[in-house]
């Protein structure tokens, strides 16, 4: 045989080869945290500190993937079972120890993704950085509307401005010439929602007259109450974190101002409302997307008789009633909905299927409520909500859902 025919002979395996290589080339790689049989996925939020009770948050995503990993894992979308791996870090709410979580997080421990970081400055403070590395922050525990890395990140509450909607619509519906005073986090958090509802209440003859900044390491918030009480405001707008709002729900009650009283989901919680006395938070009104948990004896609803379930085994730090913790745990049912529809284990991808859901349900959302996002105009899953008044022992549903789906605006 000549050196020719042998050259010939070669064209084809050669050929065959090159093919072979250049279709492996264009496969996708999986992303780091990914493995046969596990998946590591990162949370951070506040454990310890003032603002511990958002920890409910991380220890609710725990429950529900420790409930995953005891059934045997995930089934992703290529076909595989995989275990969450969770790595769960402490930042105390503060935003430069969030960020050097989410270094740690990604460079050291290689995760896969973030799931369910808090607060707006926090997840402010990693959009950078997660840009840099092409890592997912899904289901944030944020009301944000103008997102830092809107490539990376999907939020899951419902925007502070559709929460804002919601109470003007409140407001119009049953005290039209309400007098408004403002309690508000002097952050993001709270310049969005008072923007929103400066808009809502429009030419109404609804008028905001007094507002009084708060942050969530105050101490005390009296001064600022004493201020927007002599203000002669009938209506008083609560968006502060937890021990700042229950301080708030208390003064009203007691100090003999007695305004209606709206308070954001932020500080609505249960266990919020029992630190301040249940009877200082009589007649409080505000919004939730979940199923109203009042028992943790088995109700026969699937969804939460699996979420009392989940919490107890996992022993968790907080109360069946808390919603901060509910929320963690729908987070977490919604994080792995997401990895089942993943057929292709990579960031990107993951990125795809959150920013691509389609009426997603979920066992905590309240009936008619669904996640729903659309890439490149809607990045809220949730917006919708049910507006609640509470009794003296348990919130009572006001009217009917609000739908503002695809309507979340600054």
């Amino acid at each position: 045989m000549s050196f020719i025919s042998t050259l010939k002979g070669c064209a084809m395996p050669l050929a065959f080869a090159a093919l072979l290589a250049a279709s492996n080339a264009n496969a996708s790689e999986p992303s780091p945290g990914v493995t046969d049989d596990t998946i590591k996925i990162g949370v951070t939020g506040p454990l310890t500190g003032p603002v511990a009770v958002v920890g409910g948050v991380a220890e609710g995503i725990r429950a529900r993937v420790e409930q995953a990993n005891a059934a045997g894992g995930v089934k992703m979308g290529d076909g595989k079972i995989r275990k969450i791996d969770l790595i769960i870090e402490d930042d105390g709410l503060d935003p430069q120890r969030t960020l050097a979580n989410v270094r740690k997080m990604v460079e050291k421990d290689q995760v896969f993704a973030l799931v369910g970081t808090a607060a707006t400055p926090n997840n402010l403070a990693i959009g950078r950085y997660i840009t840099q590395k092409k890592v997912p922050n899904v289901f944030m525990y944020s009301g944000v509307v103008s997102l830092n890395a809107p490539k990376w990140e999907v939020g899951f509450v419902p925007s502070f401005s559709t929460e804002a909607d919601s109470f003007a619509e409140y407001l119009k519906a049953n005290k039209p010439n309400a007098k408004v005073a403002f309690l508000y986090l002097n952050t993001e958090t709270g310049q969005t929602f008072m923007k929103a509802f400066d808009g809502a209440i429009g030419s109404s003859n609804i008028k905001v007259i007094a507002r009084q900044p708060v942050t969530s390491q105050d101490p005390t918030v009296e001064t600022q109450l004493n201020t927007l009480k002599a203000s002669g405001a009938d209506t008083l707008v609560i968006i502060a974190a937890p021990r700042q709002g229950g301080e708030a729900i208390r003064f009203q009650s007691e100090s003999g101002w007695k305004p209606l009283t709206l308070v954001t989901n932020l500080s609505s919680a249960y266990p919020v409302l029992q630190s301040v006395g249940l009877e200082n938070a009589k007649g409080i009104i505000t919004s939730d997307f979940l199923k109203p948990i009042i028992s943790d004896q088995k109700t026969g609803d699937e969804g939460i008789d699996h979420y009392l379930d989940a919490i107890k085994a996992a022993k968790v730090n907080f109360v069946f009633a808390n919603t901060i913790g509910q929320t963690g745990y729908a987070i977490g049912d919604t994080l792995i909905q997401s990895l089942e529809k993943l057929k292709d284990p990579t960031r990107e991808k993951l990125m795809k299927v959150v920013h691509n859901m389609n009426g997603w349900k979920n066992p905590l959302l309240q009936e008619g409520i669904t996640m729903t996002t659309k890439e490149g105009s809607d990045i809220y899953p949730i917006e919708a909500l049910q507006l609640y008044q509470f009794d003296g022992q348990k919130y009572v549903a006001h009217g009917g859902i609000l739908d503002f789906e695809g309507k979340t605006h600054e």
